[in-house]
Parts: structure tokens; sequence; C-alpha cells
């Protein structure tokens, strides 16, 4: 049966705004990195269409030039003329002359600094959105369709700082994310149960924290387990628990899963890996709260609220289970948000450079006073206009390979020179060499032990924050569960995160 998803693309956002010039993106320039404005990145210049404009530092034709500015929900940018320019050693006062017509952007280059648009320098293109442009050394733009107007926020989703997490983790400063925070809002004050769908890697368990943190459930317990982790034998006895006694003397009494949620939620991550007979049972507590531990023959009954994500499609469902969560959030990839990349590249290193000390020859006090991670914008470039089918995953096993000393020895995160997500073919190996080569094959395809694996001291830590549980130390560090058991395997490091 086909899951019908809510669509937190900015046109979809568009359909629930207010204001008609919502419903009409506008083609515009976002900030992906600056030289000497890194504050600056996330920020939007909308170009008008059919009227030719500049982008440079300006000239006393102010009204003429492409002006940036923060946008916030409910909020047109600021449109203060000098405050909007841009500056840097190299960008000359009209560095560019760019015209929008209906669906791409025509740019020229007329300053100093080198243009070059997708990597490639040139002196003219025509932009389509998803194109980058890069005025060597000082800035980067993202071309992209950008509503006017962002929908507007409510309640615990207002108030971070700009650029960086919001209470519930999320990062990003898009239209999609500003629809997908104002949905998830909106779901929270609900008690329906919930289905959070999206590809690997887009954020599922954070939105689920927040369907528990923003909702009048926050003071009760939130619940998480992952479906993928328990073998069928074991899910009833896991979400049901058992009286004292069963099924061996001795045993002490376990509540469940289903049990330790009550007036709370319980999230369940990976929910299509359910057996169906799983999905069965669980029917009644969907419906009424109701459930019988492994043993007994009475039922107990539950309040709770069910949090399911998955990033599978509806046949892996009962017709009549997926009914159940009468609220769908889709989660959208990195590539229907490009402009969040750089938030969450700047977010990550600083994440991390707190965890690792010797991560703090990147970082930066920046014009504005905050910290800023020191990232060569040929990185940003890159990884802004690659696929990244895993997402954030993805994004953190490349920033993961690009911090290793051998590929940016001195204070600036730079690209790697080899491919980071291409892993090249091996020769065919012919008699006894095979089987030891399938294996080969096999470790090198999940990150085991490659240029800018974690350290020995990294992977302790890691196990420890996240109490051994492998499958959230490999979303960490960008790494497959099995890469991870075979990292720990190859440190010595016990299940049980002991060495």
């Amino acid at each position: 049966m086909p899951i019908a998803m809510i669509q937190t693309t900015a046109a979809a956002a568009a359909d629930t705004a207010a204001d008609p010039a919502q419903r009409h993106p506008a083609l515009a320039f976002v900030i992906l990195w600056s030289a000497s404005q890194p504050h600056r990145v996330g920020e939007v210049a909308f170009i008008p269409a059919f009227e030719e404009r500049f982008v440079g530092r300006g000239d006393d034709a102010i009204d003429k030039f492409a002006r940036f500015a923060r946008q916030r929900p409910g909020e047109a940018p600021a449109t203060d003329p000098r405050a909007g320019l841009l500056t840097g050693d190299s960008m000359s006062r009209r560095q560019a002359a760019v015209r929008a017509g209906a669906t791409s952007i025509e740019i020229e280059r007329v300053g100093r600094s080198a243009m070059l648009v997708n990597g490639v320098e040139c002196p003219r293109a025509v932009l389509k959105p998803g194109d980058t442009v890069m005025f060597k050394g000082e800035l980067l733009l993202l071309c992209t369709w950008r509503p006017t107007m962002l929908p507007a926020a409510c309640g615990p989703c207002e108030g971070h700082v700009y650029g960086e997490a919001d209470s519930a983790g999320i990062v990003g400063e898009s239209g999609v994310v500003w629809t997908l925070r104002a949905e998830v809002a909106r779901a929270a004050m609900s008690d329906d149960h919930v289905l959070v769908l999206g590809e690997s890697g887009t954020g599922k368990e954070l939105v689920a924290g927040a369907l528990h943190r923003w909702s009048k459930r926050a003071n009760g317990p939130f619940i998480p387990f992952n479906a993928a982790d328990l073998s069928p034998s074991l899910i009833a006895a896991e979400l049901n628990g058992h009286p004292a006694n069963y099924p061996n003397p001795g045993m002490p009494a376990r509540k469940g899963l289903l049990g330790d949620s009550d007036h709370g939620t319980l999230f369940i991550d990976e929910i299509g890996d359910l057996p169906l007979d799983a999905q069965a049972a669980l029917l009644r507590a969907l419906d009424s709260g109701q459930y019988r531990p492994v043993g007994e023959t009475k039922p107990r009954k539950v309040d709770s609220r069910f949090v399911g994500a998955t990033n599978k499609g509806g046949s892996v469902f009962r017709a009549d289970f997926p009914a159940r969560f009468p609220v769908r959030i889709y989660l959208p990839p990195l590539r229907e948000r490009r402009e969040d990349v750089p938030l969450l590249i700047r977010q990550w290193l600083l994440q991390r450079a707190q965890k690792f000390p010797a991560l703090e020859r990147f970082i930066r006090t920046g014009p504005s006073g905050r910290p800023e991670p020191q990232v060569s914008a040929r990185l940003v470039d890159y990884l802004v206009r690659q696929p990244l089918p895993l997402n954030v995953r993805e994004l953190h096993g490349v920033l993961l390979k690009a911090v290793d000393v051998d590929v940016s020895p001195r204070d600036v995160v730079r690209l790697p020179t080899f491919d980071p997500t291409h892993v090249p073919p091996s020769p065919r190996p012919s008699g006894e060499e095979e089987a030891k080569s399938n294996v080969d094959e096999e470790e090198e395809a999940n990150g085991y032990m490659r240029p800018g694996s974690p350290s020995k001291a990294e992977l302790v830590a890691c196990l420890d924050r996240e109490r051994g549980n492998v499958s959230r130390v490999g979303r960490a560090l960008g790494l497959h569960r099995n890469a991870v058991y075979r990292l720990m395997e190859s440190y010595g490091i016990k299940k049980g995160g002991c060495v």
C-alpha cells in the first residue's frame, strides 16, 4: 500500500502560505562561503526578473546591486542598501553583472576576481537552480529558487541563533527546513501517532525527539528503539515485557518498551523492519493502548504516543498498519536544501572540535565574534553539488576524511585529493586469494580502516557517549555499523566498549 508523503519542498510549503508572494518562489543567490565574512553564510539576495543587477562591493548606483540579508520566517529580508553589499580584498565594486529570466540567471564577470561556475572557470554563463558561482578567493554563491516569504514560525521552533541548531537540533535556514519546523510543531500539538518518512541520514530521530520535546508529553519518557537491531524472536518480549520468574525462575519482571513509554513517546526507528506478525501485535496498542506481556493472560493498558520512522516504501507494511499513523512527515534530502550544507558543515566541525582538541586548529573567532571553522571553498562547493544519497551521514563521512592530518595538515579543512564517495574496483583475483579478497572488498566498501577512519581513542569515546549502541556510533561517525564492529575488533575493543 503506497504511503502518502507530505511534501516539504518550497513549492509544497507555498501551498499553505497566506502571502501570494510565497506561492511564487523567485530566483535568488545564497552565500555558501565567504573569506572575509563567514558569518554571512546563508544570506539571500533575490534577483528581480528581467532587470540587470550587479554583485560586488557597490558604487554610486546602489539600487542596481544585489543586496544580501538574512531571511527569517514571516519577515522580508532586510534591505539596508550598504549592509547588504559584499566585501573582500579582491572583490571589485562591480564583480559580476546578472540578469534573471523566467527560469535562469545570466551572469558575466566584469570584475577582477576569477569566476568559476560549478568548478569551471568561465567569463559568462547561464545559471540554473543548483548551480554554484565562485569568485576565487572571496565568495561562493548558490543559484536557487527561494520563497520571498518563509512560512511563519510557531512556538518552540522560534528563537535560535541564525544558522545554528534549533531546540530540536535541526540545522538549516532554507524554505523547506522552515516548513518542516512548522509541520513538526503542528504535529507535536496533536496526540496522533506520526510516521516520519525520509532517506537515510535526513534526521528522522531528531524530528522524533522534537515531536516529543514540543508536545504535552515532554515531561514523560522518550523511549527510542531500533527495530532493525532486534531479532524477530525477541521483539514481543522487548515490546510487551514479561512478569517476574518468566520464562525462567529468578528472572525479574520487565515492563517492556510499551510499559516504559507510559505517558510519553515510543519511537520505533526503522519501523519498516518490523516483521508482519509484530505489526499485527501492535495494532491494538496503536488503537487503544492495550497490550499483553509475554506469559500473562490479562491485557494491560498504556498511554503512549507512537512515532515511527522509515526510509522504506509501503510494501513492507501490513495493509492496515500505516492507517494507524494518521500524521505523515516527509524529511527533505540534502539535494532539496543545498543552501543548508555549509551550515551543517559548520555545526559538525564546531561539535567535533569540542570533542577532539586536535581539531581546534581549524576554528577561529570570526568578525562577528563567534567561532568560525576555516573551510576551503572547494570543499564546500564539492559537497553542495554532490547528490549525497546518504545525506548527513555521508556528509559527515566526507568531513571525517577531510579533517585527517594528511589531507588538511594546516588550519584549513580541505577537499581530499581523491573522491571520498567513490570506491575504486579492485583487480579480480583468482584461486586461493579470492575468499580473502572478497572480505577486503567488503571492508573497503564499508569504510573499514580507510584514510580518515576514527582512531582508537575516538572510537572508545564515541562508544562511551552512545552507551555501546553500535548503530548510533556508526551514525555519529558516518560509518556502516559493520565497519564499526570491524574497527572494534581491530582495536581490541569488546562489544561493551571495553579494551
